[in-house]
């Protein structure tokens, strides 16, 4: 027998396991937690058991007229129940005829308010199960079914005297009495010639606590067949080593976790080394391109992102283009308010008939401005949206489908990269399954980890593995260039003036690729006679200047994407005398209740 489990079978205090600290159960306003129960259990020697319990009620609220004692296990073996308090019996009504199902007892008076003790009594029969070499009583004295108790004890007398094991007691003995105890980690046991008592403060609420007796089957009337002891001790040697397993496997997730996660992350990065990058472009040499764009300001942005929809910048920027193209006129008007001035702009419909190369989603763009009507403004749109968020949703969302359907046109994608990413899922899914089972074996949340990580780069990778054909390549360096020429030109030395209609272009993209206002502080240094000639921009008109709140079009995109999104909400239970490896399965269980 090794020493650890010898000191369980001695005089000795251990460490309960931790539980529910939740302390107090309520019913209808009224409640109540237990102050003290002291247990004491009569083991008989033809194996059952007389028990004799003395509990104190604390009752907060009421009135509280009716006792409850119940039992998860052995209902049915307990008998002669009877309940008591300072004043003598109470009345019982037996498990068939009560409410509950389990023993109930009438309280002398409904009780609000106050404190009452209350003494159980019951018999128990065949607790004891018999072997050829000892008598193994195995029994919780409370389960599940109790609120917080202050202060328990238990006290364990056998039909007759046995020495109690020592350290140095062998595995075989038969002739001493060893106990176990499980239940919480503050609790002592101990062994002594005429029986077992245990002591435990603070028991949390559902927690059981649980004592298991093994003792030289002389004690009792009946002999088994079959020998008990090695059993018994392989069970309780199993419980108090099972903490530390615990504890082994659940630092094992911290070292695999990350272990896991970086082999995700390092072997989406190989992937992509070795077959996912992107071709570089022939045509942009340099950092900037100087020419307006051949494709539509969505259509241009939905490359940049690599076939994502930026819905926001891309509604802006149509909306604009639309303007430029003599579709509409738009008007800025100023408005104060308390912190920063905002800008609310006016749209008036300037009656052109609808060219051939009017795409599909530019419809909906200007059918979401102006829904029938020849004005609109930007706070009636966005008011609108507020109201009918769904609606506005649905609507954005097939804009969104018409500019991915618009761009799938160009041949910007390349077709037939499964390969890359059949493997790339295969690496980053059995990742994920390995750190979800990773989860259940160390119960270490530190694992879920490697699931997000994982998700994160199927996602991620997807996306770098979907490469730009050559053609979209050139288009996005185009694009990415004519967005830092705007930005930058008015830094550069050859910076060029250009033709009227060349800057209207850029202001459009200007607005889509969100530097609209670099571009025009640039125009106001670099080229004056650009912002100030009358037949510039006729398309937009600033009330305070001339292009005054043109920048606030690039985030209003933005700001009706997000209004009509529909917001949800969340709304938001010897010994182990305290070994914490868990419980044997003992008869009993239940607990106390009260109404």
């Amino acid at each position: 027998m090794s020493r650890i489990l010898r000191l369980l079978c001695c005089s000795t205090t251990l460490l309960f396991a931790a539980g529910s600290t939740s302390g107090t159960v309520h019913a209808d306003g009224k409640s109540f937690t237990l102050v003290s129960l002291d247990t004491t259990a009569d083991v008989r020697a033809d194996g059952s058991m007389a028990v004799t319990e003395m509990v104190t009620y604390d009752f907060s609220g009421g009135p509280f007229t009716v006792g409850i004692r119940s039992f998860e296990r052995n209902l049915n073996d307990v008998t002669s129940f009877a309940a008591a308090d300072s004043d003598g019996p109470l009345a019982v009504t037996s498990p068939s005829n009560s409410i509950s199902g389990q023993w109930e007892w009438a309280l002398r008076g409904p009780v609000t308010d106050q404190q009452s003790t209350f003494t159980v009594t019951y018999l128990v029969r065949n607790v004891v199960v018999f072997g050829s070499d000892v008598a193994d009583l195995n029994w919780q004295f409370i389960g599940t079914e109790h609120p917080l108790i202050g202060r328990m004890s238990i006290a364990v007398e056998l039909p007759g005297t046995a020495d109690a094991a020592l350290p140095t007691t062998l595995d075989t003995d038969t002739s001493v009495v060893r106990a176990f105890a499980h239940g919480p980690a503050n609790g002592s046991l101990s062994v002594h010639l005429l029986g077992i008592v245990a002591r435990v403060t603070d028991v949390p609420q559902g927690m059981p606590v649980e004592l298991r007796v093994v003792a030289p089957i002389r004690l009792f009337q009946t002999i088994g067949q079959t020998t008990l002891l090695p059993r018994v001790l392989a069970q309780e040697r199993e419980l108090l080593l099972a903490p530390k397993r615990a504890t082994d496997r659940h630092d094992l997730g911290y070292l695999l976790a990350p272990v896991l996660s970086l082999t995700a992350v390092f072997g989406t990065g190989l992937l992509w080394m070795v077959r996912g990058r992107e071709k570089k472009s022939r045509e942009v040499l340099g950092e900037y391109w100087r020419e307006p764009l051949d494709e539509r300001p969505a259509i241009a942005l939905t490359n940049m992102h690599r076939g994502a929809v930026p819905l926001g910048a891309a509604f802006a920027g149509t909306v604009v283009d639309l303007a430029q193209r003599g579709y509409l006129q738009i008007v800025g008007e100023p408005r104060e308010r308390v912190g920063p001035d905002t800008t609310v702009h006016h749209y008036q419909w300037l009656g052109k008939p609808a060219a051939p190369d009017v795409l599909r989603y530019e419809h909906q763009v200007l059918d979401f401005i102006f829904r029938g009507q020849s004005e609109a403004t930007s706070d009636g749109m966005h008011d609108w949206a507020k109201s009918n968020a769904a609606a506005a949703k649905g609507e954005l969302d097939a804009i969104s489908r018409d500019i991915k359907s618009e761009y799938a046109k160009f041949g910007y994608e390349v077709k037939g990269n499964g390969a890359e990413l059949g493997v790339l899922w295969g690496c980053c899914f059995a990742v994920g399954i390995a750190s979800f089972a990773l989860k259940l074996y160390t119960n270490n949340g530190v694992a879920w980890i490697g699931v997000g990580v994982a998700v994160f780069m199927v996602l991620t990778g997807s996306r770098l593995l979907m490469n730009r054909s050559q053609k979209g390549v050139e288009a996005a360096a185009k694009a990415e260039g004519l967005k830092r020429y705007i930005t930058d030109f008015s830094r550069l030395e050859d910076a060029p003036i250009g033709h009227l209609i060349l800057w209207e272009r850029y202001l459009v993209y200007a607005v889509a690729f969100g530097v609209s206002a670099e571009l025009l502080n640039g125009l106001a240094l670099r080229a004056p006679a650009v912002v100030n000639d009358p037949a510039f921009g006729l398309w937009y008109v600033g009330s305070a200047g001339r292009f005054d709140g043109f920048d606030r079009m690039e985030s209003y995109g933005t700001d009706l994407v997000s209004t009509s999104n529909p917001k949800s909400s969340n709304s938001s239970g010897s010994g182990g005398g305290f070994s914490s490896g868990g419980f044997s399965g003992g008869g009993g269980g239940g607990g106390f209740g009260a109404r």
